[in-house]
């Protein structure tokens, strides 16, 4: 038991250690990121740099959009985005129901009822 905790403490230290080595040594690469999106937002450019897959993309984009709430128009065409670049209505499903904890509950019966509208829709 002893022995558990000692190396727990050890691998604690280690990561400790690791991760304060990377934040000094990624320090001017974060910064660099932030001043390159800074430009980027200014001049409205696309980005297109990201190593995130379009499954992610629209992962975060969608918990992003359910969050904020009030932008049923922008949920709607994220909603179709994401099924058409092969995201399962089981996985949308679980995405409004991973935000209800964040957004809490209008939020995301909000998301469910745009997104059986549209689901409704494209079954007509």
């Amino acid at each position: 038991m002893n022995e558990q905790k000692d190396t727990d403490h050890v691998d604690q230290v280690t990561t400790a250690s690791k991760m304060e080595k990377l934040s000094i040594s990624d320090n001017e690469s974060i910064r660099s990121n932030i001043e390159q999106l800074t430009i980027e937002l200014g001049e409205q450019k696309e980005f297109n740099h990201f190593i995130l897959d379009e499954k992610q993309k629209a992962i975060s984009t969608l918990s992003a959009l359910i969050t904020k709430g009030n932008c049923e128009e922008e949920l709607k065409t994220y909603f179709e985005q994401a099924l058409h670049i092969g995201l399962s209505v089981i996985e949308v499903m679980e995405i409004i129901k991973h935000c209800t904890k964040i957004a809490g509950f209008p939020h995301s019966i909000n998301a469910l009822f745009i997104f059986q509208n549209l689901l409704d829709e494209n079954t007509k």
